[in-house]
């Protein structure tokens, strides 16, 4: 405990030693090049933390760590006093207060290491510079992509809402002016009433008509799909065939199974949609020449968690070649004889593709069509 009184008493004391200089010999370009090189040390050393708490003020807001940078602070200018005694004992040797600096400087340093050591694995964590970009280059690949989806999207929606308003006008106009003739007519019995009665029914099924399309088309927009759940492939469409009884039974349909993988995870409301527009369209596309049969088939895709549906059948095909890139457009129709919206194939394309999945066409005319899903899983 003496020793500690008589360090601490004395701690600005130099009589007991001499000036460096005068210990061993020292050149004149040896110990200038000592002093120098100590006093651009501690200049640097002073300086560094000056900026550094510059940079704290200014970021104090968003800056990580905040306590690791007033350590290093610190602790640098710890170091530079160090070098700066180092230098100033040349003259005047104030050992013991150099001494003192060493002790603080070493705790100091100790502290920074132990902080240091527990914030490593949050700085760990920390996205690099490079995978911020890969980050921001995904982001803007994926905006991207979504702006060019709406952008379709819009000129669909477009061209629905032209095609919608022209469908509803003209049957509508048709049923007031035969309400009209209707009235001035009857009288004088020119026109009877059964052809007028007739012509009012098909006006007003074709404006039904166009509305229901125009409903279809807005649920394929906004509804959800969120019920996912584990499905029985074979069970969901004979739900559709009992549902669809007397439509199966007339047209003599018959359906074959194929499927190697007999369960999908999925959205039970938007497959059932999907298989329902894809097997009725088979069914109503049906050639003359022979009764439609129609295969279901699923196998599960092992590189990918995904399972693959196929729906071919034997009905009168589509020429691909003509009209490969217009089969799941909007309004879209390849057999002008046979009634139909042409909005049953966009509606499937859309639903798989809101759920991440696509959708593949093989057909040839009057040999029969394969729809290709993939679903993901």
């Amino acid at each position: 405990m003496d020793q500690v009184s008589d360090f601490f008493s004395g701690l600005l004391s130099s009589s007991l030693w001499p000036a460096r200089w005068y210990c061993g010999v020292w050149t004149d370009f040896h110990g200038w090049l000592y002093i120098l090189s100590s006093f651009a040390i501690w200049a640097a050393y002073f300086l560094i933390p000056i900026i550094m708490f510059y940079v704290v003020v200014k970021r104090k807001a968003d800056l990580p760590f905040p306590h690791v940078i007033g350590f290093f602070i610190f602790f640098i200018l710890s170091c530079g006093i160090t070098h700066l005694i180092d230098a100033v004992v040349f003259w005047t040797p104030i050992y013991r207060l150099h001494a003192l600096f060493l002790f603080v400087t070493a705790i100091v340093s100790w502290f920074a290491v132990v902080y240091l050591y527990k914030i490593l694995p949050y700085a760990l964590t920390f996205t690099s510079p490079q995978e911020l970009e890969r980050v921001v280059e995904q982001r803007t690949t994926e905006l991207e992509k979504k702006n060019n989806d709406l952008t379709r999207l819009n000129k669909e929606m477009d061209n629905f809402v032209y095609t919608t308003s022209h469908d509803l006008k003209s049957p509508i106009n048709n049923i007031a002016g035969l309400v009209n003739i209707l009235k001035t007519e009857m009288p004088r019995g020119n026109v009877t009433v059964d052809e007028l009665l007739d012509r009012i029914d098909t006006s007003s099924s074709r404006a039904i008509k166009a509305i229901q399309n125009l409903t279809g088309i807005l649920k394929v927009h906004t509804e959800p799909y969120d019920d996912i759940e584990e499905i029985n492939i074979r069970s969901l469409v004979e739900e559709i065939l009992e549902e669809n009884n007397l439509f199966v039974k007339e047209n003599d349909a018959l359906i074959q199974y194929r499927l190697a993988q007999p369960s999908v995870l999925f959205s039970k409301t938007a497959l059932k949609s999907i298989l329902y527009n894809l097997i009725t369209n088979a069914i109503k596309y049906k050639s003359k020449d022979r009764k439609p049969v129609i295969v279901i088939s699923s196998s599960f895709v092992s590189k990918q968690p995904q399972v693959e549906i196929n729906v071919s059948d034997n009905g009168l095909g589509m020429d691909l070649e003509a009209y490969g890139d217009k089969v799941f457009g909007l309004f879209k129709r390849f057999h002008d004889h046979i009634e139909g919206s042409g909005i049953g194939l966009y509606s499937v394309r859309k639903i798989i593709e809101t759920k991440g999945g696509s959708i593949s066409v093989d057909s040839k005319v009057n040999q029969g069509t394969t729809f290709n899903l993939i679903l993901p899983q």
